[in-house]
């Protein structure tokens, strides 16, 4: 079996334009005749779809770094994962301080190799050919030539985004502080779905990593009020906890319950109070349900009702209390005492004659004794 030969044309991509061009210095040296730079995820897809129509050279190798304008090596691997029934091209990656994690979700590709920097020219070399194997086995195919017409319309595209998968991309800039990247990415996220809270929860985030606290509290007070018409309460409680906690909020999640609960929504109502205790630790709960219900037709008819909806969510040590304090327990009745049975009740024409006969000795007694 011959030795798969180099590669001739490479893809790079990296936001590191030092990296980048250093990595295709070292391409040149090693044989590689042609290396194109790009510097985003999109920019892959665009210069791919080119090489696949036969607008520019077919590659033959991938070299990626560890990040790009919008996203980082592993979410660019899991895209590249996704069309590789379309396309079948040898990815190195390269990262300066790899993790397990990364290392392992790089390799799992199955026709990847992996490469840490600095790195040496025969190092390089033993990569490219370990990811040219993982790919093509030991023999590298022809140069691709240029389909036929109908082949050249394909255009390669990935996986569409959607707000979560962004979010994600955005929860690891912000790991990064990479901030004017996380912003970036979060506001893509919202552009698709206006109405994501998390995505404004990440950009308040990234908000405050850059000390800018006015949009760090206006982000959160949005994604609060997403949360709260959602009715996703657990969501509004954990988005606006640093607000009360700071003292620059009052507790929104109780005057919405209030609202819920005076409108007959006892299940929504339950939920938004139980999470907006978490943001009133020192204010009694059960004070805030009874005052709501005092404003109800039935104030204790509202009460029974929050407190079954609690039970029924699970709460059921909660509920109880919350019952014996705004209802009050329970009366206790005792069970009445049975009367004594005479059995003379059953003969009644005979308790009559027993009766006129007690009468008539108590009279004559008397007469005998005046």
């Amino acid at each position: 079996m011959s030795t798969p030969k180099k590669p001739e044309h490479a893809l790079i991509i990296n936001g590191n334009s030092a990296e980048a061009a250093l990595d295709r210095k070292m391409l040149f040296r090693i044989g590689v005749r042609s290396a194109l730079i790009v510097d985003s995820v999109s920019g892959t897809f665009r210069s791919l779809s080119k090489a696949q129509s036969g607008e520019i050279e077919s590659f033959d190798i991938i070299i990626c770094g560890a990040q790009m304008k919008d996203g980082d090596a592993q979410y660019l691997i899991d895209k590249l994962k996704s069309i590789r029934a379309q396309i079948s091209i040898p990815v190195l990656a390269v990262s300066t301080s790899p993790t397990k994690d990364f290392v392992m979700r790089t390799l799992t590709l199955g026709y990847s190799s992996f490469l840490a920097r600095p790195y040496t020219m025969d190092g390089l070399v033993q990569q490219v050919i370990h990811a040219v194997r993982n790919t093509y086995g030991v023999a590298i195919p022809a140069a691709a030539q240029p389909q036929s017409s109908n082949e050249a319309q394909v255009i390669l595209k990935p996986e569409p985004d959607t707000a979560e998968t962004i979010c994600e991309r955005g929860k690891k800039l912000l790991k990064n502080h990479h901030w004017d990247s996380a912003i970036e990415t979060f506001s893509q996220a919202i552009a698709l779905n206006p109405r994501h809270g998390a995505a404004y929860v990440g950009r308040a985030k990234a908000w405050k990593g850059k000390r800018d606290t006015e949009q760090y509290i206006q982000e959160l007070n949005t994604a609060g009020e997403i949360f709260m018409a959602q009715h996703d309460y657990e969501g509004a409680a954990n988005a606006l906890k640093p607000l009360c906690e700071a003292h620059q909020k009052d507790n929104p999640l109780y005057a919405t319950a209030k609202s819920l609960l005076q409108e007959g929504d006892f299940g929504n109502a339950a939920s938004a109070y139980l999470h907006g205790e978490k943001l009133s630790p020192g204010v009694h709960l059960h004070q805030q349900i009874s005052r709501a219900c005092m404003f109800t037709r039935a104030p204790q008819q509202a009460a029974k009702g929050i407190c079954k909806k609690l039970y029924e969510q699970g709460h059921e040590k909660k509920a109880k209390l919350l019952y014996k304090r705004i209802v009050g327990a329970p009366a206790r009745r005792h069970p009445s005492r049975q009367k004594k049975v005479n059995w003379l009740d059953s003969y009644p024409a005979l308790s009559e004659i027993i009766s006129v006969a007690k009468y008539s000795y108590q009279a004559f007694q008397a007469v005998q004794h005046p």
